[in-house]
């Protein structure tokens, strides 16, 4: 008994510290969000040099997504953890130095590479520590990661750059950020001793391809495109809808957005402590994902700001809960837990892709009915995020036996 209390101890000190670091990771990515235009000007680029300095991180999951995996097997969980942040790290610092938009591309590319390992390397190792029964609450609270960021960055931005608008102060939090989570991880994460691994991705011996055989993993993976391409619709998006239909001032409409995902840091935590405790994951999941679509068909119709309020608190619950379950469940669609790691990327691989789509697709929807089509944008993102409900209701899970799971 003391040996199992000691074991979860030290599984839940490992979730907290990977945690930090992925916050750390994420407030990196996100940081340039609330100050783009402020970079725009200062290094006098257009809106598209602008939008892929803070895009290419999508590409970089996209081009990342197997190599991780290969990196994981090669270095290990804490190895890689190391890299990636220390990599993140330097990226961060060339970016706070930076003197032109080429240099701070660069640093981009440095961050994105970073991060594209993390975010395969966090959930594998989650995976690792935690049998499939109980994986639900910790990978919940991993979801939330990019959430605090994004929270964070559109909360806090005002009083980190102040009046003068010094776009580089959030590079300089950023660094903060990540020499703590750097330590922390290297204090603390390490991959379970091999008797209590239950999803040893380190593990060789198993080829990554072998992921390709399974269906659930392609069927979960076009529902990961859906499901990035409905986020980031709403994302980009929404702020706009609601200055230009209830009128309110840009300012208010970002900070509701910034208050949605901080919400959703605890919703998602809710969502994978829920998780555990269904019987029927996939039915629970399918039901959540296509609930979270009628929402995103709300969310772009409503016209008074008290409905605005309720699909709020619609979508910070559906999503937290949906956020929790996918990065739950991927690990579950092959039977062979070695595998964990390497249907992670596959998905992770197919989400960044939807989120690297979502934003233009509807901005081109947008633009073709000069901005009066926000009936079709809710439309599309509302299919799109059906289409990722239904997915998840029509994939297999299995158990760390190797059997599928029928309830």
């Amino acid at each position: 008994m003391n040996q199992i209390k000691k074991f979860n101890g030290k599984a839940w000190i490992i979730v907290l510290a990977i945690f930090v670091a992925g916050i750390a990771m994420a407030w990196t990515q996100n940081k340039i969000m609330p100050v783009i235009g402020l970079v725009q000007a200062d290094l006098n680029v257009s809106a598209f040099t602008a939008g892929w300095i803070s895009g290419i991180f999508n590409v970089l999951g996209i081009v990342l997504a197997f190599p991780a995996v290969g990196m994981v097997r090669k270095w290990g969980v804490f190895k890689g953890g190391i890299v990636s942040i220390a990599v993140t790290l330097v990226g961060s610092i060339i970016g706070f130095l930076a003197p032109n938009e080429g240099v701070l591309f660069a640093s981009r590319i440095l961050e994105g590479f970073g991060i594209g390992l993390i975010s395969i390397i966090a959930p594998s190792t989650i995976a690792m520590w935690f049998p499939i029964e109980k994986r639900g609450f910790p990978m919940g609270i991993w979801s939330s990661w990019q959430m605090v960021a994004i929270a964070g960055s559109f909360l806090f931005t005002g009083n980190i750059i102040g009046p003068e608008g010094a776009w580089k102060h959030m590079w300089i939090v950023g660094i903060f950020l990540l020499v703590i989570g750097l330590v922390l991880f290297a204090w603390k994460v390490r991959p379970p001793a091999i008797e209590e691994n239950h999803a040893n991705v380190e593990d060789s011996s198993v080829k990554v391809t072998e992921v390709f055989k399974h269906r659930s993993v392609y069927i979960m993976s076009i529902g990961g495109i859906g499901f990035g391409m409905a986020i980031m619709t709403f994302a980009t998006w929404i702020a706009t809808y609601w200055t230009q239909t209830i009128g309110l001032d840009p300012g208010t409409a970002n900070s509701i957005v910034g208050y949605v995902y901080l919400a959703e840091i605890f919703t998602a935590m809710l969502g994978g402590f829920i998780l555990d405790k269904v019987k029927n994951r996939k039915r629970f999941v399918s039901i959540d994902g296509i609930l979270y679509a009628l929402v995103f068909f709300a969310a772009f119709n409503v016209t008074s700001l008290p409905i605005v309020a309720v699909v709020c608190v619609l979508y910070c619950v559906i999503e937290g809960v949906f956020a929790a379950a996918m990065w739950s469940l991927i690990t579950q669609t092959t039977p062979d837990p070695r595998l964990a790691g390497a249907s992670t990327a596959f998905y992770s691989m197919f989400l960044n892709l939807g989120m690297m789509l979502g934003a233009p697709i509807a901005g081109a929807i947008l633009d073709a009915t000069s901005f009066q089509g926000w009936g079709y944008l809710a439309i599309f993102a509302a299919v799109c995020q059906l289409v990722a409900g239904v997915c998840f209701g029509l994939m297999k899970l299995y158990n760390e036996k190797g059997e599928e799971v029928k309830a």
